[in-house]
C-alpha cells in the first residue's frame, strides 16, 4: 500500500512546539524563525483537518486531540531517531544495550563485567538498571535481566531461580548470643527493601515466626543497600544466594538458619526474537550463561548452607 507524503519537517515543527509550549523555545531548536513555526503548524493543522493547538497570550496550548497527536508523533521520531542511531552505530562499532535490575547490576553483574569486556573490546557496552520490570522493557534495550512472564515477540534464556534467606555478618553474630531459633531474631534489626518485604513475611512464615511488624524494620532502597548494612553488621538482611555467594564462601556473611525460599518462577534473559542471533547479543547471552553456571558451581563451597527449602510464587 502506498503511504500518503506527509509534511515531515512541519510535523517535526509540532513536535518540538508540543514540547516546549512557547514559539521562541521551539525556534531555538530548530533554528528558524518564530513565523516560520507559525506556518509549519497552520500546514499540520490543515493537512490533519484538526485544530492542534489553543492560541493564547502566554503561547500556546494542545487541544485534547492535540496531545493525542503529539503521543503518537513523538513515539514516531523517537522510533526514527532509535533506528538512525542504531543503523549508525552497526558502522563502526555494535552497541549492546542492558538493562537490569539494580541489585543484580551491584551484586552480580558489574564484579564480573570485565571479563566480558575484555573478551569483547569491538562492543560499546551500555548499561543502565531499573528497579521495575517496566523500566527494563524499553525499546531501545537490547538485553534485559527480569523475572518473567516474557512479551510478544522476545525470546528469553532461563537463568536461575532466586533463593533467599537471612544473612548477617560473624560479627553481628557474636554480638548477638543466643540466635539458637528464628524467633531470636525479633531481637535484631531486620533489613528490608520495598522489593524484599513480600518474601521476608514469607520467610517468616515458614520458619513459624509471627509477631513481627513488618513497617518496623529497617527500609533501604534496594537490596545492594541493605546486603552492604548487613556485611557491616547493622542487621540481618534476607540475602539472596546468587548475589552473595562470594560473601558467603569468604565469611563476609553466615546464614544462621537451615530454612529458605525458592521462586518457582526463574529470572530470565529477554531480547527480541528477530536479534536473537545478532553476534553481539549472542556474545553476551553465552558469556552470562556461562557466568551463570559459574555461580552454581561456587555456590557449592558455601559453608552451612540452607538445606530446608520451601517454594513459593
Amino acid at each position: 500500500m502506498r503511504r500518503r507524503p506527509l509534511p515531515l519537517n512541519s510535523l517535526r515543527a509540532f513536535e518540538v512546539l508540543g514540547r516546549h509550549g512557547k514559539l521562541a523555545g521551539a525556534a531555538d531548536e530548530l533554528c528558524i524563525s518564530l513565523g516560520a513555526v507559525s506556518r509549519h503548524i497552520g500546514i499540520v493543522e490543515t493537512y490533519v483537518g484538526v485544530r492542534l493547538f489553543d492560541r493564547h497570550r502566554n503561547g500556546f496550548s494542545l487541544t485534547d486531540k492535540g496531545s493525542e497527536y503529539l503521543r503518537l508523533v513523538s513515539q514516531a521520531f523517537d522510533q526514527l531517531d532509535s533506528a538512525t542511531t542504531r543503523l549508525l552505530d552497526d558502522r563502526d562499532q555494535p552497541r549492546l544495550s542492558v538493562c537490569v535490575f539494580t541489585t543484580f547490576a551491584s551484586e552480580w553483574l558489574v564484579p564480573r563485567l570485565s571479563s566480558f569486556l575484555m573478551e569483547h573490546p569491538e562492543i560499546d557496552f551500555r548499561l543502565s538498571s531499573s528497579v521495575t520490570s517496566k523500566g527494563i522493557d524499553r525499546e531501545d534495550v537490547d538485553v534485559g535481566i527480569r523475572r518473567g512472564p516474557v512479551g510478544s515477540g522476545m525470546d528469553a534464556d532461563a537463568l536461575y531461580c532466586a533463593e533467599y534467606y537471612p544473612v548477617c555478618s560473624p560479627d553481628m553474630l557474636r554480638r548477638a548470643p543466643g540466635l539458637n531459633s528464628p524467633r531470636d531474631m525479633l531481637r535484631l534489626p531486620l533489613l528490608n527493601t520495598e522489593q524484599q518485604a513480600g518474601n521476608w513475611s514469607s520467610w517468616l512464615a515458614y520458619a513459624g515466626v509471627g509477631g513481627l511488624d513488618i513497617e518496623k524494620t529497617l527500609w533501604f532502597e534496594n537490596g545492594s543497600l541493605a546486603f552492604r548494612a548487613a556485611r557491616e553488621g547493622v542487621g540481618v538482611a534476607l540475602g539472596q544466594r546468587h548475589y552473595l555467594v562470594e560473601d558467603l564462601i569468604a565469611g563476609r556473611l553466615v546464614a544462621p538458619f537451615p530454612q529458605a525460599i525458592r521462586r518457582r518462577t526463574p529470572f530470565y534473559m529477554v531480547y527480541a526474537k528477530r536479534r536473537a542471533n545478532e553476534p553481539h547479543i549472542l556474545a553476551f547471552r553465552k558469556w552470562v550463561l556461562e557466568q551463570i553456571t559459574d555461580t552454581e558451581m561456587r555456590s557449592t563451597l558455601i559453608r552451612n548452607h540452607p538445606t530446608d527449602y520451601l517454594e513459593i510464587d
